[in-house]
């Protein structure tokens, strides 16, 4: 080797090493906030539980408070808010039944408007790209697809995947939370 490529994979090597480094100590950051957050999460759970318990109860004791009114009560206004809580009654949405979709469908296009019937009938078709990555190139070739944008390009990857996950978590955690306040 010359000297030229000598230093060049040495400053390769330091920057190398400087990665390294900083993933290490964000690693271990990382691992400190999730132990400080499961022994939080530990702590409040039983709080937690029983909290929750009450909430269930005081809703079906509320339900049933509404369920046992006089009707009249609810004759001139069906809902009321009381504390911030809306109660009362309301129309609850039917559910949809049919038998054989197939003749549904078929009685949708005889009997209805085709604009109305392409808002009925639901139809999509699309190529599963993921799947594609599987076929020979011979394959590809045949059905008309090409692959692009598939240079070479610099990798840079911690070999430790399972640090990888915990921080994209992290930054996902961290983006959803910087949306919230925003």
């Amino acid at each position: 080797m010359t000297t030229n490529t000598t230093q060049e994979l040495e400053a390769i090597e330091i920057a190398a090493a400087q990665y390294r480094a900083s993933r290490d100590k964000l690693r271990d950051l990382t691992t400190a906030l999730n132990t400080a957050l499961e022994t939080i999460k530990r702590s409040s759970l039983p709080t937690l539980r029983s909290t929750m318990e009450a909430v269930i109860k005081h809703e079906a004791e509320l339900r049933e408070a509404v369920h046992a009114s006089p009707k009249e009560l609810w004759k001139r206004k069906r809902t009321r808010t009381i504390h911030s809580i809306k109660i009362g009654w309301g129309k609850r949405r039917g559910v949809v039944e049919f038998d054989d979709e197939a003749k549904v469908i078929e009685r949708i296009r005889h009997l209805l408007p085709e604009d109305q019937a392409e808002l009925l009938i639901r139809r999509k078709e699309s190529v599963h790209k993921p799947g594609l990555y599987d076929l020979l190139a011979s394959d590809l070739k045949r059905l008309g697809i090409t692959i692009g944008k598939d240079s070479d390009a610099v990798v840079v990857k911690d070999l430790n995947s399972e640090l990888d996950r915990a921080l994209e978590k992290l930054l996902d955690d961290a983006a959803k939370t910087a949306d919230d306040v925003q």
